[in-house]
């Protein structure tokens, strides 16, 4: 992985060369300044690939946990859900008057 120190090193080394720079020599670093920002661009994409996979593991994991616990208590869930219906019902009517 690309360290942001490696990367201020090298912005400070561009900046004290700038009065010893030839035009090829500017071009070569510009250029190794462009893979090394490709390189870094890769690198932060896939770390975020992965963390949006592990997010989404966790969030079908959740998921599938819940499922399982209204179906092993499905006589509460479904008295919960009615209460929650009843409610809600009882607000949205007494906002309405």
């Amino acid at each position: 992985m690309v360290s942001l120190a490696r990367a201020e090193r090298k912005a400070a080394r561009l900046v004290r060369d700038v009065k010893d720079i030839d035009l090829d020599d500017l071009y070569d670093q510009l250029e190794n300044l462009r893979d090394y920002v490709h390189e870094l661009s890769q690198n932060v994409g896939k770390s975020a690939s992965r963390q949006y996979g592990r997010a989404r593991d966790y969030a079908s994991e959740a998921a599938q946990e819940a499922e399982e616990l209204m179906k092993d208590n499905l006589a509460a869930s479904l008295v919960l859900a009615l209460g929650l219906g009843l409610v809600v019902g009882y607000l949205i009517r007494r906002s309405t008057e």
